[in-house]
This record gives structure tokens, sequence and C-alpha cells, in this order.
């Protein structure tokens, strides 16, 4: 146990270090945000792309058995 010689002092060292640590979560949750968000552009892209793969498939096996 750690015995304070100042109580008011050791509650403000308290209070300040609950504020950096609400700061510091509040930085996490917005990059943890971002990061989420790039995830989804980057699943809406490769859908795209399979999409038109697909579609270009389709068109080539149509030409292909179709001249």
């Amino acid at each position: 146990m750690v015995w304070v010689r100042n109580p008011e002092q050791e509650i403000v060292r308290l209070q300040e270090q609950v504020h950096k640590l609400e700061r510091e979560m509040l930085r996490l949750r917005a990059s943890r945000r971002v990061l989420l968000d790039l995830v989804a552009f980057q699943d809406r892209q490769q859908r795209l792309r399979i999409g038109a793969l697909e579609r270009e498939n389709r068109r080539l096996r149509h030409r292909r058995y179709n001249p």
C-alpha cells in the first residue's frame, strides 16, 4: 500500500490520469472507426471488381460458344 502525503494532490493526479485515459480512449475509438471504414470501403471495391470479372467471364464464354 502506498501512503499519500497529500490526499488533495493525489486526487488531482488521479483526475488528470483519468482525463488522459479518456482522451486516449476517444483517440483509439476514432482510429478504430477509420480502420473499419477503410475495411468496408475495400470490401465494396473488391465486390465491384469481382462482379465486373464475373460479367466479363460470362461475356467471353457467351462469345466463345456463340461466334
